[in-house]
């Protein structure tokens, strides 16, 4: 983790905040000493969110329930932060929608949404934000992805498919605000460790017949480090790559899985 203060005077939005890496990461942006602007679509747990990381931290939190898939709210949510906090110098995209199903048969609404949300959503975040990135002297986008477009697994095709293409579009918007001093990259999250792969371990426990703890020795055996990937390892990365020691990095997929998959 950075040292306490590395983003003093700064401000963070977390777009499509919510429990595991969404939480982590404003909790890691703030005690770094960010200011932060939190969006996400249901507007009670998103204020009592705001309000733990405020009282924990002592940064000023502002929560705007957001639908990051109407670029009219994306647009007001940026334009609210900026009027309230007077700046803007992070932008982190966590937002994902993942619908499963066969593509013979995955309803094409489903797919529409996935890249509304996946794609346009999170570039409409990173556009709205441009003009006040491009005014700080660190400006930096982190969008947040996942192995399935190098997974390829089965009933996933609608959410693989809309991280690649966010994971292209992110590389080649850095490409094109680089010039401006705006870095943008990606953390790719695998498998980490919260309720969601929980309960996917007890089913797999369940279906061979085994106990949830060898099942979960397992998966974390399967790793390079022997272990899952939690939370807080994505949320570092992205305090790196959000603060100015990252000042070099732009472009990039920094994949956080534990050495899950390795590819040469």
């Amino acid at each position: 983790m950075q040292p306490l203060g590395v983003l003093d005077g700064r401000v963070a939005v977390v777009a499509g905040v919510g429990p595991g890496i969404g939480r982590a990461t404003a909790a890691a942006l703030a005690e770094a000493g960010a200011d932060l602007v939190l969006a996400a679509r249901r507007p009670e747990p998103l204020r009592a969110l705001a309000h733990e990381i405020a009282e924990t931290t002592g940064r000023y939190v502002l929560a705007v329930p957001t639908d990051i898939a109407a670029p009219d709210a994306v647009h007001a949510m940026i334009d609210a932060g900026v009027a309230e906090l007077g700046r803007l110098d992070i932008v982190v995209n966590v937002a994902t929608y993942c619908p499963r199903g066969v593509v013979e048969h995955l309803a094409r609404e489903e797919f529409r949404r996935a890249f509304e949300v996946n794609v346009l959503g999170v570039l409409e975040v990173s556009r709205a934000a441009l003009p006040h990135l491009r005014k700080s002297d660190c400006g930096s986008i982190v969008q947040i992805s996942s192995e399935a477009p190098r997974l390829k697994a089965p009933e996933l095709a609608a959410y693989s498919a809309t991280k690649a293409a966010m994971e292209i579009a992110s590389a080649t918007m850095a490409r094109e605000v680089g010039p401006d001093g705006v870095r943008v990259n990606v953390v790719s999250a695998g498998s980490t460790d919260n309720e969601k792969l929980a309960a996917w371990i007890e089913t797999l426990a369940q279906e061979q017949g085994r106990s949830a703890e060898a099942v979960r020795r397992e998966m974390a055996e399967d790793a390079a480090l022997r272990r899952i990937t939690t939370a807080e390892d994505v949320a570092a990365t992205v305090l790196f790559l959000s603060s100015p020691a990252a000042r070099g990095i732009t472009g990039t997929v920094t994949r956080v899985t534990s050495g899950l998959l390795l590819e040469p």
